[in-house]
C-alpha cells in the first residue's frame, strides 16, 4: 500500500479515458470533497467501493505513507492491465473520472470553460468544514465570514448557465455541474435562504436533482445533520465500513 514505483499518482489529459477494472474511494464519514465523485460514477452506472477512514487508523494510514499528500480523498485503482494505481487530489480525481463517466466536454473550449466553473467552486468549499466540523461560536463567527462574500461569487454561476438546463448550454450535464451542485446543497443546509434570489440556480439544482444515476444516490445516501451544532451524517458509519456499487 505504500507509495512505490509500482504505486504512482496519475494525471489524466483529454476526454476519452479508459474506465478501470475498480476504483477504491477512501474518505471520512462526511459530505465533503466526495460527494461530486460518487455522483459522477452513479451517473456514469460505474462500480466502486467507498471506505469510510479516520481517527488511528487514518492516522496509520498517513504515518505508513499510503496518502501520497497526507489528504483525503485517495482513490485506489487497478487499470485494465492490471497495474495498482493511487490517485490523490479531488480536482484531479474529477477530471479522471470525468472522462469515462461521460462528464468531460468533447469541444477543448467548453471544457476549459466547464473547468473555470469547477475551480470557482472548489475556491468556495469552505463550506465543507460549516457543514461537516464546526459548531457552536465558531461556527457561527465562520459561517458569518463565508457568506459576507457570498451572493457576489455565487452570482458569477448564474450567466454561466446559459439556456441551461445545465451549465454553458449544455443538455446533458458536465462534471463542473456535480461539483456546483454539491457547494450550493451545502450552502443551503448552512443558510437555507442563501438563494431565495437565484432562481436559477434554484431550478438548476432541481435538474441535476432529476438527472439518472444522481436521483437515486441522493435519495439514498446518509443525511448530513446537527450542522452547526452536532454534526454528523445519519444513519452514522463507521471506520472501515465499505458501500460497494455494483452496476454490471
Amino acid at each position: 500500500a505504500r507509495c512505490t514505483p509500482r504505486t504512482r499518482i496519475m494525471a489524466t489529459e483529454g476526454k476519452a479515458t479508459e474506465k478501470p477494472q475498480s476504483i477504491e474511494i477512501v474518505y471520512f464519514p462526511v459530505q465533503a470533497r466526495a460527494e461530486n465523485l460518487q455522483m459522477m460514477l452513479e451517473y456514469g452506472k460505474v462500480d466502486y467501493t467507498y471506505t469510510y477512514t479516520g481517527g488511528s487508523e487514518y492516522r496509520d494510514d498517513r504515518k505508513n505513507l499510503k496518502f501520497p499528500f497526507n489528504s483525503l480523498p485517495v482513490v485506489f485503482i487497478t487499470t485494465k492491465s492490471g497495474e495498482k494505481v493511487t490517485l490523490a487530489q479531488s480536482g484531479a480525481i474529477t477530471r479522471y473520472f470525468a472522462g469515462f463517466c461521460g462528464l468531460m466536454p468533447e469541444d477543448p473550449i467548453q471544457a476549459a470553460i466547464c473547468d473555470s466553473i469547477f475551480e470557482h467552486a472548489q475556491d468556495m468549499m469552505k463550506i465543507n468544514p460549516l457543514v461537516n466540523v464546526f459548531r457552536g461560536d465558531k461556527f457561527k463567527e465562520l459561517k458569518e465570514e463565508y457568506f459576507a462574500s457570498w451572493d457576489e461569487k455565487v452570482s458569477k454561476f448564474v450567466p454561466l448557465l446559459g439556456k441551461g438546463p445545465f451549465f454553458v448550454n449544455r443538455t446533458t450535464p458536465s462534471y463542473a455541474d456535480f461539483h456546483v451542485y454539491h457547494l450550493l446543497d451545502s450552502a443551503l443546509k448552512v443558510k437555507p435562504d442563501c438563494l431565495k434570489s437565484k432562481t436559477e440556480l434554484l431550478q438548476f439544482m432541481k435538474t441535476v436533482e432529476k438527472t439518472p444515476g444522481v436521483s437515486e444516490y441522493l435519495k439514498a445516501r446518509p443525511k448530513a445533520i446537527g450542522v452547526g451544532e452536532k454534526p454528523m451524517l445519519e444513519p452514522a458509519p463507521k471506520v472501515g465500513d465499505k458501500i460497494v456499487r455494483k452496476f454490471s
